[in-house]
């Protein structure tokens, strides 16, 4: 039995700051600074208002900083109270996928590889529930493979702090290495099991279909292993659990199975099976510019 779990989390670490400044005409305007790439889901929330007609606002961020609203007071001569809260999350919820867009295996051209589907641990151990559509996708090797971006994209996320486990029995580990990368139709896709400092890109970067990402880690002493997965924000109504354990976690995730390249055919993969790594420019050109193509015919995109 091949095992995974669910572990994207709440961006509660401070990467999103929320300042406010009062101007001379009583209004309010409210700013925002984040740390980190990608787009982030917000709502802020007001309570003890006076002198204006807001509850709350939501919208979506992806610059590294701006203004998110002006606070208008309904009588001008009088200042507005108020408090605030805020929350944030990782994504655009419910964003127009492409369902017919064609994902490059994330492993070099030619390469033969045997693809399983993981269970959901927490479902099955934990008793939560399982991430809607849950698919995760788990590729077993005898070398230290690359792994390569399946799609174009910007590095949202990186994990690069642990170590590989000695033990020869591990079934599931929930520390590995990983690379999250935001593709433009709002779905994300995650990489996990590199190795520790093996990592090839950069928080920010574009990667292209085909962009090597980093190594493949070792797992259970002779056996090296990746999965990977595709997701998109589904959860508008999300809101920080501060209680959340694995029993009653419940994912603001949706996955989705993606259509794959391979020399078998365009396809949606099935656990068990055996798929050959391939890509063609038509696969490739999907979503680059005029000045990407030709950058990637002079063989200068990466």
């Amino acid at each position: 039995m091949v095992l995974g779990i669910q572990t994207k989390q709440f961006a509660q670490v401070q990467n999103i700051t929320i300042t406010s400044n009062a101007n001379p005409d009583q209004s309010v305007d409210f700013y925002y600074e984040k740390k980190q790439p990608g787009s982030y889901y917000l709502s802020l929330e007001f309570s003890n208002i006076s002198n204006c007609n807001i509850q709350n606002y939501k919208t979506i961020v992806s610059n590294y900083s701006g203004r998110l609203l002006k606070l208008t007071p309904i009588d001008k001569n009088q200042g507005i109270n108020y408090s605030f809260q805020y929350y944030y999350i990782i994504g655009k919820p419910n964003p127009k996928i492409d369902t017919e867009f064609q994902y490059i295996l994330p492993f070099k051209n030619g390469k033969k590889i045997r693809i399983n589907e993981a269970t959901n641990l927490g479902e099955i151990y934990f008793g939560s529930e399982k991430p809607k559509n849950w698919k995760n996708y788990i590729v077993n090797s005898e070398s230290p493979d690359t792994l390569y971006s399946m799609r174009k994209g910007v590095v949202v996320q990186l994990v690069n702090q642990y170590d590989a486990s000695s033990s020869s029995e591990l079934h599931y580990t929930s520390n590995r290495n990983s690379i999250t990368i935001e593709h433009a139709d709002g779905t994300f896709a995650i990489y996990e099991g590199l190795k520790k400092n093996s990592i090839l890109v950069k928080l920010g970067q574009t990667v292209y279909p085909q962009t090597q990402l980093g190594i493949m880690e070792v797992f259970n002493t002779n056996n090296y292993r990746a999965s990977f997965s595709i997701y998109f924000l589904y959860d508008k109504d999300f809101k920080f659990k501060q209680n959340q354990t694995l029993k009653n976690y419940k994912s603001e995730y949706e996955y989705i199975t993606p259509n794959f390249v391979t020399q078998e055919g365009i396809l949606k993969v099935e656990s068990g099976k055996e798929y050959t790594s391939i890509y063609n420019e038509a696969a490739l050109f999907q979503e680059l510019t005029n000045s990407e193509k030709k950058k990637y015919l002079k063989n200068t995109l990466f």
